[in-house]
């Protein structure tokens, strides 16, 4: 299995009829397995919550049952000569995983950072704006005091087939750096973590006006281009609070 990382994780979005179909919408659940090739630990979660944890130490493969929203699915390790391959079935019918193939909903969105503007905030308690609510990445501004500056940076999500924006939110720097985090704590130790796009990189208020519109333009486009590329990587829409982030958790 050569120098590989020993982490392989494979996600599944969750088809209650069993058809397989890849016409799926935002709020679908997904299934995600995480199998070390080396110790033999199997994790199976259920978007964020975890369903089934075992561990073998001569690992032939195994086969696991998950039961969800009155569905039961079948998640198999299948041990090969050279590696591992994994499926997930539901009434006898595969599933695609979205790791070989990115979801149709994945393949039209567009992830965009086009605006940036300063804000001044009234209170402690101010939060972000955004198309769906509050998001699961901006717990950072709570905090923030009352006549404080702060860079907001509006996402946009376009829809291909829609030909328009359907979701947007309002995020602070730190929120990205969060979002960022939670992406590599969840694939950094897989096969995908160079494939995890970086963000722009910090730069220190001392040496650096973050509100001159020459920084602050800079820093966008450098949004824009990790949000772009995220949009692009497998498996970004089961990554937890996703949605809210980018203002499509009512979609």
């Amino acid at each position: 299995m050569g120098n590989a990382p020993p982490n392989r994780i494979t996600v599944w979005q969750l088809v209650p009829t069993g058809d397989g179909s890849r016409r799926f919408s935002l709020s679908s659940d997904y299934m995600i397995l995480e199998h070390n090739h080396v110790d033999g630990r199997r994790v199976i979660k259920i978007n964020d919550k975890e369903m089934h944890a075992s561990r073998k130490a001569m690992d032939n493969g195994s086969t696991h049952d998950v039961s969800h929203n009155g569905s039961v699915y079948k998640v198999t390790i299948i041990a090969t000569l050279a590696s591992f391959k994994y499926e997930c079935s539901v009434n006898g019918k595969k599933l695609t995983s979205h790791l070989e193939r990115p979801s149709a909903v994945q393949e039209d969105l567009v992830f965009k950072v086009t605006e940036v503007e300063i804000e001044t905030t009234m209170g402690v308690l101010d939060s972000p704006t955004s198309k769906s609510g509050g998001s699961h990445f901006n717990s950072s501004r709570s905090a923030t005091k009352a006549g404080e500056k702060t860079a907001v940076y509006t996402v946009y999500v376009h829809s291909k087939s829609a030909g328009g924006v359907i979701g947007s939110s309002k995020h602070r720097f730190s929120d990205f750096m969060e979002l960022y985090s939670t992406v590599r704590s969840m694939w950094g130790s897989s096969h995908l973590a160079k494939s995890i796009p970086p963000p722009p990189a910090k730069e220190l208020k001392l040496t650096t006006n973050h509100y001159s519109p020459e920084f602050m333009e800079k820093r966008r486009a450098g949004l824009d281009e990790f949000m772009g590329k995220l949009g692009n990587f497998p498996g970004v829409l089961s990554v937890p609070g996703i949605q809210e982030f980018i203002g499509t958790n009512s979609v």
